[in-house]
């Protein structure tokens, strides 16, 4: 469901491969961010959330494992397109296995970067959170998903029953959910469950 343009961020050290890759990502109707900085991508990951990760694998290629990783963590529904090194193979696998969602070889073509990208924005539906839920609302979460109550919610994390009720009203609004069904079945959907 597409209520305007989809929200990518663009992680790749090469400045000169970043423009390339920007001018094709512009032509998926996508407001595109472009990051040389990988700390700086993941905080805009943190702060503001996206639709569609694409990044570049640098060799050696445990940089661009590392940072799919630690997306993986902060927001483990985001779909991630990784480029890799032509013939990579191992590091295409490796990229797969971490939870990438496609990999591509470097510099892809525009026709396979396109597909790859509306492929994965369509994934995405409006269980998917516009925004990442905080540290806190991932503890929530877990926790009404075990089938606590907020008040022994409160009590295990330490904060008052209203700050829980708070944390719980912001993560039904972040996965679109309208009561705890659509919730469990958002999470689960969001890859935000337990596994």
């Amino acid at each position: 469901m597409n209520h305007g343009r989809h929200n990518i961020y663009y992680a790749d050290g090469d400045l000169k491969s970043t423009r390339a890759v920007q001018a094709v990502l512009d032509r998926a109707d996508a407001a595109v961010s472009c990051f040389t900085d990988p700390e700086e991508c993941l905080k805009a990951i943190r702060d503001a959330g996206c639709r569609l990760l694409v990044t570049n694998v640098p060799e050696p290629a445990v940089e661009g494992i590392k940072l799919l990783t630690r997306v993986r963590h902060i927001a483990p529904w985001l779909p991630v397109i990784m480029l890799v090194e032509p013939g990579q193979i191992d590091t295409a696998v490796q990229a797969m296995k971490a939870g990438a969602t496609d990999c591509l070889e470097r510099p892809p073509q525009t026709s396979r970067l396109l597909a790859a990208v509306n492929q994965a924005l369509h994934r995405t539906d409006v269980t998917t959170p516009s925004k990442p839920l905080t540290e806190v609302e991932q503890a929530v979460l877990h926790l009404v998903l075990e089938g606590k109550t907020n008040g022994e919610i409160a009590a295990g994390l330490h904060r008052s029953r209203r700050t829980v009720e708070v944390h719980r009203a912001n993560i039904m609004t972040k996965l679109g959910a309208r009561h705890i069904v659509d919730l469990v079945r958002h999470a689960g959907l969001a890859g935000l469950t337990d596994k």
